[in-house]
């Protein structure tokens, strides 16, 4: 069985093999998993495995003389491994957490970002792309989520600092392709979402990630751009979803 959180997801998302392949590494954090991940790569995410808005993430990085542990805009930096991790294991108040590779995000203007695509079901039921944007880091921060100070911006300002504008387009349908891809299979095991929040890293060799997938994603982050056109879209379908829901038409019901 699977719950609905990071981990539960991660694992669903790896039934489909089309979707493994962007996957980054993740397991439950213990001194162990967290060991053999930064063997084999520079840095990790150690993050819970419930929770949203970026909040309680740490960032554990490899260096030659040891190990930088950082959480929000702290930094403080560890000779030994277990000294790092027994510092993160006394914040982290007995919650469920896990450990994830590390992307090398792409950046703007020195400043990591990644992308939020909104997946959801449209008027025939069918599932849709209806809005991507971009989130860029606070400088000195970890974590690009809207409401941990991440600034919104338009998907295809950020991505023209990597992509030429000949192939800018095709890469955009790609991420949408794959965020539609991960909303299909995830929605056979919980057929009750009809919106899907899908955040996706991108490497410096330009391939996509999935850093995680949100059941109940936020839509005022896309209300922050100047062109309000994926808003309206994202709106009226979120109201669509709302009249159509068992719940909604059984109030209606009672009502009348």
């Amino acid at each position: 069985m699977h719950g609905n959180n990071k981990l539960g997801k991660y694992r669903l998302m790896r039934k489909d093999r089309t979707t493994a392949r962007h996957l980054p590494p993740t397991a439950l954090a213990s001194l162990k998993t967290v060991r053999d991940m930064l063997r084999r790569y520079s840095a990790v995410y150690i993050k819970p495995s419930h929770g949203t808005g970026g909040y309680g993430i740490f960032k554990l990085s490899r260096f030659k003389g040891g190990y930088q542990l950082r959480h929000g805009t702290r930094s403080r930096f560890y000779p030994k491994l277990e000294q790092a991790y027994a510092a993160f294991n006394k914040a982290r108040a007995n919650k469920t957490y896990l450990v994830q590779m590390g992307i090398p995000l792409l950046r703007y203007k020195r400043r990591p970002f990644d992308l939020r695509v909104m997946v959801q079901r449209n008027p025939k039921g069918a599932w849709e792309a209806t809005g991507i944007v971009g989130r860029l880091a606070m400088p000195n921060k970890i974590v690009t989520n809207y409401h941990n100070g991440g600034k919104p911006m338009p998907a295809d300002t950020l991505l023209s600092t990597a992509v030429s504008s000949a192939r800018h387009r095709g890469y955009r349908g790609q991420l949408e392709g794959l965020a539609l891809r991960v909303s299909r299979h995830l929605s056979g095991y919980f057929p009750r979402f009809r919106a899907y929040g899908v955040d996706i890293g991108i490497d410096r060799s330009l391939k996509p990630w999935i850093i995680e997938v949100n059941s109940r994603p936020d839509r005022s982050i896309f209300n922050t751009l100047s062109d309000k056109r994926m808003y309206r879209k994202i709106m009226a379908y979120s109201r669509l979803s709302k009249a159509s829901s068992p719940v909604v038409r059984k109030a209606s019901r009672k009502r009348s």
